[in-house]
C-alpha cells in the first residue's frame, strides 16, 4: 500500500518523471529518487550535449486548443498560470538563486502567439471545433483566437488593431504560404515553452521538495527491473542500474518516454516509440535583420497541416544511440523545405544545419498512460505515452499523475488507464509491426546534401 513512507522508484527524468515526483514530495512523500542515463546535471537538458529524450528540446510550442478534448484544454489553461509564474521567479532571481544552467536572462514561456494553419479556405475539422469548445468552455480565452480564412480577414485585423499593432504584422507573417489560401487562427495567450530550461528549472524545483537524482552512465542508467515471481503474481522490488548495483524499492515509477516497452515488455501494445522531423537553420549572427524578424517578441510560433499485431517492440534510433543515426526520412524534410520556401524565401539560402529525430511515445488514442501495470501487485507504475502533445503540462502534470497513484478518480482516469492496442478498432497505428510503412528501414531517409533548399524545384 503506497504511504508517504514508501520508497519511490523513478526510472527516467523528463516531463512525467520531474512532475510526478515534484507533485508527489510536494505533497509529503519523503524518499523519491529518479533515475536517468542522461547527466542532466552537466548537460542541462540541451540536445546538443547528448541528451536525446523527447523532453530534452530547444523549445515546444504552448497551445491551449484541443478540440474535443476539453480536459486537456483546461489543464493547459490551469498550466499557463503556473508556466508565467515559474518565469516570472526565474527572472526575477539573482544568479546565485538559480541552479547551474539557468540565468535570470532566461524566459521560460515565451507568449509570443501560436497559430495553426490548414490548405484551403474553409475552417473545418480539428480547428472548428477547437474554437466552439473555446467559445462554450472559455469565453474569455476564445477572444484572444482571431480566424484566418484566406487573404479577406479585415475584421480579424481590426480587432487585433485594438490590442496592438505588432499583433497585426505577426497575423500576417505567414501569409506567403500556400499563396494564403490557408485557414485557421492564432491564439495570442500561446507560444513556445523554452524546453532545456525548463527542465533545469523542475529539475531545480524537486530537488529543494527533497528529490534525490542518480544521474548518468552507468550509475544512472537502468539495466533491468528486479522481479520477484510466484507463480500468481509478480512484484517489482527494484531496479538494477548498469554499475551493477541493485536498488530496492515499493513502487517503481517506468516514465521513461520512448524507451518504456523496453522495459516492461508487456506495454508494447500500449504504447509504441514514434520519430518526428526536427530540422534546424542557422542564422548568421551578423543577418542581425533576420535575428530581429525571428525573434519572438516579433514573430509567432506556427504549424500547418496539409491534407487531411506482433510483439516486436519499437525502440529509438538516436545520435546518441550504439547504432547511431544522423539524419530524418526525406519526406518529412520535402514538406518543410516546400513550405519555408513559399513563406519564408528570406531563409531559402542558409539550407538546414543540423537534424534531429525526437522520439515520443504514441498510445492507440493520444491519451497518456498513467496507471499500475496489471499483474505486478501494484509495485510497477506506468507513466509515458505523451503522444507528441505533453511538454506543456510540465507545471500540472504530476498533479494528476498523484491522483492515479493514489488511486483518487479524477476527470482522466478513465483516459489514462492502462489499455492496448486491438485489432479492427482505431490505434494509432500501434498494429503495424515490422511490416508497417513507418518502419525505419522502409522510410527513404534523406542525404546530407538534401539538407540545401537550392537544390528543391518549386512549383
Amino acid at each position: 500500500m503506497l504511504s508517504q513512507d514508501s520508497k519511490i522508484i523513478v526510472v527516467g527524468g523528463g516531463v512525467f518523471g520531474l512532475s510526478t515526483s515534484l507533485w508527489l514530495a510536494r505533497a509529503g512523500y519523503k524518499n523519491i529518487t529518479i533515475y536517468d542515463r542522461c547527466p542532466f546535471d552537466k548537460n542541462f537538458y540541451n540536445p546538443s550535449n547528448g541528451c536525446d529524450g523527447a523532453s530534452a528540446d530547444i523549445n515546444k510550442v504552448f497551445r491551449m486548443a484541443y478540440a474535443d478534448k476539453v480536459e486537456y484544454q483546461q489543464l493547459a489553461i490551469e498550466a499557463r498560470d503556473i508556466w508565467q509564474a515559474w518565469t516570472e521567479t526565474v527572472m526575477a532571481s539573482s544568479p546565485p538563486e538559480l541552479p547551474e544552467g539557468l540565468t535570470p536572462e532566461d524566459k521560460l514561456l515565451h507568449v509570443c502567439g501560436s497559430y495553426f494553419l490548414d490548405e484551403g479556405t474553409v475552417l473545418r475539422g480539428y480547428y472548428k471545433d477547437s474554437l466552439a469548445a473555446m467559445e462554450k468552455t472559455a469565453p474569455e480565452f476564445r477572444k484572444m483566437l482571431f480566424l484566418k480564412l484566406g487573404k479577406d480577414n479585415a475584421a480579424e485585423k481590426a480587432r487585433l488593431r485594438k490590442i496592438s499593432e505588432k499583433w497585426v504584422e505577426k497575423y500576417r507573417v505567414i501569409d506567403g504560404i500556400n499563396n494564403g489560401n490557408t485557414n485557421g487562427f492564432i491564439d495570442i495567450q500561446a507560444g513556445i515553452t523554452i524546453a532545456d530550461k525548463a527542465c533545469v528549472y523542475a529539475r531545480f524545483l524537486c530537488e529543494q521538495a527533497g528529490v534525490k537524482f542518480v544521474l548518468g552512465d552507468p550509475q544512472g542508467k537502468l539495466s533491468s527491473l528486479i522481479i520477484e515471481d510466484d507463480g500468481a503474481q509478480k512484484r517489482v522490488k527494484g531496479i538494477k542500474t548498469c554499475d551493477n548495483l541493485s536498488h530496492f524499492g515499493d513502487l517503481v515509477i517506468v516514465a521513461a518516454g520512448s524507451w518504456t516497452a523496453s522495459i516492461i515488455p508487456e506495454a508494447h501494445l500500449t504504447v509504441e516509440a514514434t520519430a518526428g522531423t526536427v530540422m534546424f537553420i542557422d542564422i548568421p549572427k551578423e543577418r542581425q535583420d533576420l535575428w530581429n524578424k525571428f525573434h519572438p517578441d516579433n514573430y509567432p510560433v506556427w504549424s500547418y497541416r496539409k491534407g487531411d499485431g506482433d510483439d516486436r517492440i519499437s525502440t529509438p534510433r538516436t545520435k546518441y544511440s550504439k547504432d547511431p543515426i544522423d539524419t530524418v526520412p526525406l519526406y518529412g524534410l520535402s514538406r518543410m523545405k516546400e513550405v519555408i520556401a513559399q513563406g519564408f524565401p528570406e531563409l531559402v539560402e542558409f539550407g538546414f544545419t543540423d537534424s534531429r529525430l525526437c522520439w515520443y511515445t504514441d498510445s492507440p488514442d493520444h491519451n497518456y498512460v498513467i496507471d499500475y501495470v496489471p499483474n505486478y501487485s501494484n509495485s510497477l507504475f506506468i507513466c509515458t505515452g505523451g503522444s507528441g502533445h505533453a511538454f506543456k503540462f510540465l507545471p500540472i502534470l504530476g498533479k494528476h499523475v498523484k491522483n492515479q497513484l493514489e488511486r483518487v478518480p479524477d476527470q482522466f482516469s478513465a483516459a489514462w488507464k492502462w489499455r492496448a492496442a486491438e485489432e479492427g478498432k482505431p490505434n494509432n497505428g500501434l498494429l503495424e509491426g515490422e511490416t508497417g510503412p513507418r518502419e525505419m528501414s522502409r522510410v527513404e531517409m534523406a542525404d546530407r546534401c538534401d539538407f540545401k533548399m537550392e537544390k528543391v524545384q518549386w512549383k
